[in-house]
């Protein structure tokens, strides 16, 4: 009989599947070591706790469970979200609820199956993202020739024209002419720069030198708007290897974004730490743990979902004059640099911007 019971108690703690057993008024009895994991917190945190809290606002999913106890059926791939209690954070979750039978028949308990799938909405993402440079990048390569010559002739014809025309006026038309053609003309160059393949001539990189050269860039501009500049470097973090132009661009439009984010009198905070919680795969197919983490914060009026779901979509901006491949852009290059970039944003509380940059040992 021990022997039997060790063997189920071994199996109930290798699952790598988080687990919950609650009882028939839901609360929570017994938990396995994943699903600790999961919801970072220790097991005895979760006896009794209500499964309303760990599943807040979701009560088709309670209404699962209950029903999974007194009907004795089951349910399987149930999306819902979880609640982390210590960072206070929710994440995507796939649940399975089935009911514990006794020996006796009788369903006095339930069982959830749990699955985090945030790295798996995380990799959805990213394909839609690679998805979507992929159709631009065939536009690109036709309308980059068919656009630019036109254009060629028309400020050509342009710049003949204002050298003849007296009246003010006109001369004034003509110059915003050639100024739009101009425009048009980088709006190219951006989408040349994002959709071809980008040189790597990477380098041993100072990341503070970076973003101290951004930071004198981008502080008159902050100092219009009565902000500030906060900087909490880590002064273990080694040099890297990246192309310092390239991280230069990434970083000049990230700041400048939070910059032109932040409200009057408000802060930008820029912040690097040594980091190896965050696992990501290279291109070469190997396990980065260790890594560093650029983190720009701003204090302004935050993006809603709908709008942090289109940030690295080509073309899509929040900004009148904005071409939209900006963040796009950015995002190809710390990809290049086998990194990646993480957002969180809330209405009129903020956006955190995250920058993760593998160091290669």
């Amino acid at each position: 009989m021990a022997e039997a019971e060790n063997f189920y108690q071994n199996f109930f703690a290798s699952l790598v599947d988080g687990v919950l057993v609650i009882s028939a008024d839901l609360r929570v009895t017994k938990v396995n070591q994943a699903a600790e994991e999961i919801f970072q917190r220790s097991r005895s945190s979760f006896e009794g706790e209500s499964l309303s809290k760990l599943f807040p606002d979701q009560p088709n999913l309670i209404d699962k469970a209950r029903q999974s106890i007194t009907t004795s059926a089951s349910y399987h791939h149930v999306e819902g979200i979880g609640y982390n209690k210590s960072t206070n954070g929710r994440f995507p979750v796939n649940l399975t609820f089935s009911p514990f039978m006794k020996g006796d028949h009788k369903n006095t308990a339930g069982i959830i199956l749990i699955q985090d799938t945030s790295l798996l909405k995380e990799l959805q993402e990213n394909s839609q993202q690679t998805e979507n440079l992929s159709t631009l990048s065939i536009l690109t390569t036709g309308m980059a020739h068919e656009i630019r010559n036109p254009l060629s002739g028309i400020r050509g014809s342009a710049q003949l024209l204002l050298k003849e025309l007296k009246n003010n006026d006109h001369r004034k038309y003509m110059e915003i002419v050639i100024e739009e053609v101009d425009r048009i003309n980088r709006l190219i160059k951006k989408m040349i720069n994002l959709t071809h393949p980008i040189l790597n001539d990477f380098k041993p990189t100072n990341i503070h030198e970076v973003l101290e050269e951004i930071i004198t860039l981008e502080k008159e501009t902050l100092k219009k708007k009565e902000g500030t500049f906060v900087q909490i470097y880590d002064p273990s973090i080694p040099t890297i290897k990246a192309n310092k132009d390239e991280l230069k661009q990434v970083f000049l439009n990230l700041v400048k974004n939070a910059v032109e984010a932040s409200s009057k009198g408000g802060r930008v905070q820029i912040s690097t730490q040594y980091n190896n919680n965050y696992t990501f795969r290279e291109k070469q197919n190997t396990l980065s743990q260790h890594n560093i983490v650029i983190k720009i914060t701003d204090y302004g009026l935050g993006m809603d979902n709908s709008t942090m779901k289109k940030l690295f979509t080509p073309f899509f901006s929040t900004k009148k004059r904005g071409t939209g491949l900006g963040m796009a852009v950015s995002l190809k290059i710390i990809e290049n640099h086998n990194g990646t970039i993480k957002v969180t944003s809330e209405k009129n509380i903020g956006t955190v911007i995250q920058v993760f940059l593998p160091i290669h040992k």
